[in-house]
């Protein structure tokens, strides 16, 4: 004779759900880790920024990057391969130009960036290079750059 059949109570089905959920979203987050690719960043001086060199001067370090900037990209040929979004939904991506196969790269060992990629990689080793070369920001001291927006909100 089989077991008695008994009615499922709706505690059931919210416990059955659940856990349906939760290994949902388990393979859906080892699913986005596996198939996306981690965004890399770099962070500059905003323009209005200004530095401090060795000797405890102010100089334009926000112009300098820019200016910097503008070099590489001159050079032509300006690739950039989309790497994911940022907070806020802007393309992340790594980009090159003629004879610079990653312009972030070359910003954050020139001292004209700094490492933005604090959880993902980014440029770590290019960062040390440029902090033990005293190349650029780390010729002296200067303010992070999120933490000076952080300070200088935008207004409107």
């Amino acid at each position: 004779m089989p077991p008695p059949r008994r009615n499922p109570r709706p505690t059931d089905f919210l416990l059955f759900f659940g856990v349906l959920f939760i290994a949902a979203a388990i393979g859906a987050k080892a699913f986005w880790r596996e198939t996306v690719p981690p965004p890399v960043g770099i962070d500059a001086p905003e323009l209005w920024l200004t530095c401090r060199d060795g000797q405890g001067r102010e100089w334009s370090c926000g112009r300098v990057a820019k200016t910097r900037l503008a070099e590489l990209v001159a050079q032509g040929d300006v690739a950039c391969s989309p790497r994911g979004r940022d907070r806020y939904s802007r393309t992340l991506a790594v980009c090159s130009a003629r004879n610079v196969p990653d312009i972030g790269e070359v910003m954050v060992r020139e001292g004209y960036a700094v490492n933005f990629a604090i959880d993902y990689g980014g440029y770590p080793v290019a960062e040390r290079e440029a902090q033990s070369a005293r190349s650029g920001i780390w010729q002296g001291d200067f303010d992070r750059p999120k933490d000076w927006r952080r300070r200088h909100p935008r207004i409107g």
